[in-house]
C-alpha cells in the first residue's frame, strides 16, 4: 500500500469518526426537549447537578487526550460565560434563547 493511499484511508477514517460522534438533528431536538422540560420543571440548580454528575462520569472513562480537550472546552465556556455575566440565574426563556443562537 503506497503512502498516498494510507493517508487517504487515515483521513477517511477520521472523517467517519467525526461524523459518528456528531449528534444528529433528531438527537439534538430530543436533547433540547429534555433539557428545556427539566430546566422549566426543576430549575437551574437541578440542571447544574445533572450536568456536573454527567461530566464527572464521562471524565472517569475518557482517554487523557479527549479528557484534556473537554476540560479546555469547559474552561473556554466558563470564561465566556463570566465575560457575558451569564452567571445570573436565567429564566427558561433565557436558556432557550441562548441555545437557539448557538445551534
Amino acid at each position: 500500500m503506497n503512502q498516498d493511499l494510507q493517508l487517504d484511508l487515515a483521513d477517511n477514517a477520521k472523517q467517519w469518526l467525526a461524523l459518528s460522534q456528531s449528534i444528529s438533528a433528531s438527537e439534538k431536538a430530543t436533547f433540547d426537549a429534555l433539557h428545556n422540560g427539566f430546566f422549566a420543571a426543576y430549575g437551574p440548580n437541578f440542571m447544574a447537578h445533572v450536568y456536573r454528575a454527567s461530566i464527572e462520569q464521562v471524565l472517569q472513562n475518557m482517554p487523557t487526550v479527549e479528557r484534556d480537550k473537554l476540560l479546555v472546552a469547559f474552561r473556554q465556556a466558563l470564561d465566556s460565560a463570566i465575560e457575558r455575566h451569564a452567571y445570573m440565574l436565567p429564566t427558561a426563556a433565557d436558556c432557550s434563547a441562548c441555545h437557539a443562537r448557538k445551534f
